[in-house]
């Protein structure tokens, strides 16, 4: 792919895609007739506060395109995760109909749906669709009654609900009256996959995201207007998908792994014009976390069958199949208990980067090298967060001055650990922001890298190692460059040897894997190990790891140009798509029983069910997909046919039939 600015007064019109990361925002403008990048450009990211961040990226871009141009704005964030991730969800009450109390209880008292605030209400279904019992409108609402006054969501689950969607409808009706200020959302509309608790817990995640969502999507919808653009504002789904600002603000925990998403479909996209043509891993690596993606030999990115899980909680979010753990060029180097040298899995700001905005630090650093002080070199900053303690308040009228050393703002306590304790609290909490050594350091002592104050990471590299092992600046860096590319390597071989969910004997082949992975380094007997499978690294610090790991794996190792923001690339050649299922079947009295998002229908034959179902659905779904979005939805059925052979394998028995309905926008046609 080619980077180029035109000269034209009219350059081609094109989507401008946006990847809201944790470390970096960064924005790309693709051009529409022939898909180059024409502009790119990379801004940090301010946690509290991403619509500045954003803001900001637009009008850097700005500088390089015509406003005019852009005809669509496509937006991958990780916020609908750090969210949940986070527990900053907007409180949300549950009502669930027709389940098993005692299983409710676990799953409360195991924190599994994602709000304490549940009720249970008497109706339901069976698997057939069949009503239980009649819903008992009065209990329901009393539970209305009581949440009201608590919370900004009602989230409603009815057991069966997907063979049968009668009383969550009903239910959904009496919240929007009794609650007309609340948003309410119910499980049939997000799956209609079997697994109540799954169902529950997802519908919750989506009522308590709501008003964030629709707060940040209405802040990016000003900001383009601000910015003189006229043009829609579009979401990566966790899927990879694309779907309008509007769908995205009713249907959020859509957007669970939308970050990721975006830099699998950009990483697909990139492996394509890299001439892959193999089955691939992806490995993006970004300042806090790796991904690792599997792309089968079409170029198309694995989804997870049995839906997304994020932080504790499991739902059933149609999401790519992502491998993540906490190594990045921002990783925290330190030393663990046993003196091992260790990275991660928490982030911090970068020494060399850090210096640049705070000269103050290189000189710090220096006097507690020249007192021959031994310690990991932290940093602190003020934070965004407000103090609550009085030590807190005194540690942030400390830093009014600027940054200081960890060891320098504690030299006048009494409980010295105890405060570190306390600094470490406060940090987690965003009431101060850490800066210490990180592999971006050490490949600026390796001169590997040459972007921001190497005097400063040489300064941190000496305190970090004095009292620990002695080494030198260089060895120490050689050591983490070193641990970090063991790190990728034994993850991406680990993910590739469990891909198909065979996690027997899990903990002998780690061990295994980092024997052989530590045995590169030494004489003696070899363990080899072979991916059989290309590698596309992606990320802005990937290209001082992949090679290496290429190597420890044997096999190729690819970075594509442009790959340090295939996120924002991901988001600008995404596609939409919409999928929904329905399911028919068979009953003892010979009816075929069609299982649909407004509730059932019989018929007295098979065929008959399908193409009812057929016409019925087409128009349901594309209007369901005009509303997410699409402007010339185009339906695609699959049907499926499950039976069993019976009578010694004479006669087979219907069992069920399943259509699956998938739309796509004419407009993307050329992208598919």
């Amino acid at each position: 792919m080619s980077y180029d600015n035109q000269e034209n007064d009219k350059p081609a019109t094109g989507i401008l895609g946006i990847d809201a990361g944790g470390t970096f925002t960064d924005l790309v403008f693709i051009s529409g007739d022939d898909m180059r990048l024409r502009a790119k450009v990379k801004t940090p990211t301010e946690h509290n506060d991403l619509i500045s961040t954003i803001r900001r990226g637009i009008n850097l871009i700005l500088g390089q395109v015509d406003v005019r141009q852009v005809r669509s704005v496509n937006l991958a964030t990780t916020l609908a995760t750090n969210a949940i991730v986070e527990d900053k969800l907007r409180p949300v009450g549950l009502i669930l109909i027709g389940y098993d109390e005692d299983i409710v209880e676990r799953a409360v008292r195991n924190k599994l749906f994602g709000t304490n605030m549940v009720a249970c209400v008497a109706g339901g279904h069976d698997p057939a669709g069949n009503e239980l019992e009649p819903l008992d409108m009065e209990a329901l609402e009393k539970a209305l009654e009581a949440f009201g006054p608590n919370v900004e969501g009602i989230a409603i689950s009815g057991y069966f609900s997907v063979r049968n969607t009668a009383h969550e409808l009903r239910a959904m009706r009496a919240a929007q009256e009794k609650l007309p200020h609340i948003h309410v959302t119910c499980g049939h509309e997000l799956a209609s996959e079997l697994d109540a608790i799954k169902r529950a817990t997802t519908t919750v995640l989506n009522a308590g995201l709501i008003p964030i969502v629709m707060d940040l999507l209405a802040s990016v919808e000003q900001v383009c207007h601000d910015c003189g653009m006229d043009a829609p504002v579009t979401v990566v789904r966790g899927d990879g998908s694309l779907v309008g600002a509007e769908w995205a603000k009713s249907h959020p925990v859509e957007m669970i792994l939308s970050g990721p998403a975006g830099s699998a479909c950009g990483a697909c996209f990139l492996a394509s014009s890299a001439k892959v043509e193999r089955d691939s891993w992806v490995v993006d690596i970004g300042g806090t976390t790796t991904d690792i993606i599997h792309l089968a030999k079409n170029g198309k990115p694995i989804l997870l069958q049995e839906g997304a899980t994020v932080g504790n909680h499991k739902t059933l979010v149609k999401a790519i199949d992502i491998y993540t753990f906490g190594l990045g060029g921002d990783s925290r180097v330190h030393y663990d208990r046993e003196r091992k040298l260790s990275l991660g899995p928490r982030r911090v700001r970068p020494l060399c980067s850090t210096a640049v905005e705070y000269p103050g630090i290189v000189e710090a650093l220096k006097v507690m090298v020249e007192c021959g002080m031994s310690c990991e070199p932290l940093i602190i900053l003020p934070g965004r967060g407000r103090p609550e303690s009085s030590f807190e308040k005194r540690v942030t009228e400390k830093l009014a001055g600027g940054p200081q050393p960890l060891e320098k703002l504690l030299e006048s306590e009494r409980t010295v650990n105890l405060c570190r304790n306390e600094i470490e609290q406060m940090e987690s909490r965003g009431v101060v922001v850490f800066a210490s050594f990180t592999p971006t350091d050490a490949l600026h002592i390796l001169g590997r890298l040459d972007k921001w104050n190497g005097e400063a990471s040489r300064l941190g590299a000496i305190l970090l190692s004095y009292d620990n092992d002695k080494a030198s600046p260089e060895l120490l860096a050689e050591r983490v460059c070193r641990l970090a590319e063991h790190s990728i390597s034994s993850n991406v071989f680990y993910k590739s040897m469990t891909f198909n969910n065979d996690t027997r004997g899990c903990g002998e082949l780690r061990q295994i894997i980092d024997m052989a992975l530590d045995a590169r380094f030494e004489s003696g007997p070899q363990i080899a190990l072979s991916l059989c499978a290309d590698l596309v690294g992606v990320g802005a610090p990937t290209w001082a790891f992949i090679k290496d790991v290429g190597k420890s794996l044997n096999t190729e190792a690819i970075q594509p140009v442009d790959a340090d923001v295939a996120g924002a690339i991901g988001a600008a050649v995404g596609s939409f798509s919409l999928h929904y299922a329905v399911r028919i079947t068979p009953h003892n009295d010979g009816i075929y029983r069609v299982h649909h998002p407004l509730g059932i229908t019989d018929y007295d034959d098979l065929e008959t069910a399908v193409a009812e179902t057929r016409a019925f659905m087409k128009p349901w779904i594309v209007d369901r997909a005009k509303k997410a979005g699409a402007k010339l939805p185009t339906v695609e059925c699959e049907r499926m046919d499950e039976e069993a052979v019976i009578s010694g394998g004479v006669r087979k028995l219907h069992l069920w039939t399943q259509l699956s309905f998938t739309v796509f926008d004419e407009k993307d046609t050329s992208r598919r």
